[in-house]
């Protein structure tokens, strides 16, 4: 003699176990795979203006970042003045602002109005605010 047959109420229940098992894992993980991707910030570049040169920042460039929608991205650069026209070294120079002309992002937190001595160094930090909506493109930061 073999095993006995299965009883109809055992599959009733093993049927409603697949059941709930695809309810509570199979479904969700599907969702997921398939869900739009949260909007993200890509910042391909960032490019620093300066209306009046300051400390020679007008055209620096630096790398991007990528980041979250409405993050906050902290940067610090040492920077020191312009060269000095005659012998070695260079000279003093001031930073009083720092802001953004991309629409979107905002510029807070900046250490200024920053004095730089002559043949030194100081360090500028800000933070940027990233947009609300997904962005791709360069980043422009005005100093002043």
């Amino acid at each position: 003699m073999g095993p006995p047959p299965v009883a109809p109420r055992r599959r009733v229940w093993l049927w409603v176990l697949v059941a709930i098992v695809v309810i509570f894992l199979v479904i969700p993980i599907a969702f997921l795979s398939f869900a739009p991707t949260a909007p993200s910030v890509v910042v391909t570049g960032i490019n620093f203006q300066s209306p009046d040169n300051a400390c020679g920042l007008d055209g620096a460039t630096d790398y991007g970042f990528n980041a979250s929608t409405s993050q906050t991205v902290s940067f610090t650069y040492a920077i020191y003045g312009p060269n000095a026209t005659s012998g070695n070294g260079t000279l003093a120079c001031q930073i009083m602002g720092v802001a953004t002309s991309t629409p979107g992002f905002s510029v807070t937190g900046a250490n200024v109005p920053l004095s730089i001595p002559a043949n030194a160094t100081q360090d500028l930090s800000y933070n940027v605010i990233t947009p609300g909506s997904s962005y791709t493109g360069v980043l422009t930061i005005v100093v002043t």
